[in-house]
């Protein structure tokens, strides 16, 4: 338990120059040797004023403790402002690469772009918050679904 407790707090120490991460679920477990940490039951994820909501969190490590990448799977809700662009809604899983700035949004994705009065529908979003550019993939039986609003012409 000891050593449970001394790589919860290594891996949360390392995150301290980005800004702390808290996630907070019913239920903690990680393993070492893969370098893995699970938190499942409600689990909610909150860096600064991002959220992220779901059945459950696994968050992948290099050697030196840095978080690579975040997994929220099941019944997933998100609230996130990346770049002044304000997005919220779910999806059925997220993908979350720190280092990249990339999110990954899997199985009906509903996600709002607040900021900008837009929302889609997809099976499969990516949004690279370095380039700005945005992937969305729809299913063959189920299209992409752009919903915004414009200008009167006059």
């Amino acid at each position: 338990m000891k050593r449970l407790f001394i790589f919860f707090i290594l891996l949360f120490a390392s995150r301290v120059m980005a800004g702390f991460v808290d996630i907070k679920a019913e239920h903690f477990y990680a393993n070492d040797i893969k370098h893995k940490a699970f938190f499942e039951g409600n689990a909610k994820i909150k860096q600064d004023n991002n959220e992220i909501n779901a059945s459950k969190v696994t968050v992948f490590f290099n050697e030196q403790k840095k978080a690579l990448k975040y997994e929220a799977e099941g019944n997933v809700k998100f609230d996130l402002t990346e770049k002044g662009v304000h997005y919220r809604g779910v999806s059925d899983s997220i993908i979350y690469a720190p280092t990249s700035s990339k999110y990954f949004f899997y199985g009906d994705v509903m996600l709002r772009d607040v900021t900008n009065d837009r929302t889609i529908k997809a099976e499969k979003v990516s949004i690279d918050l370095k380039t700005g550019l945005a992937d969305v993939r729809g299913k063959k039986k189920k299209p992409v679904h752009f919903r915004f609003e414009i200008e009167d012409r006059k």
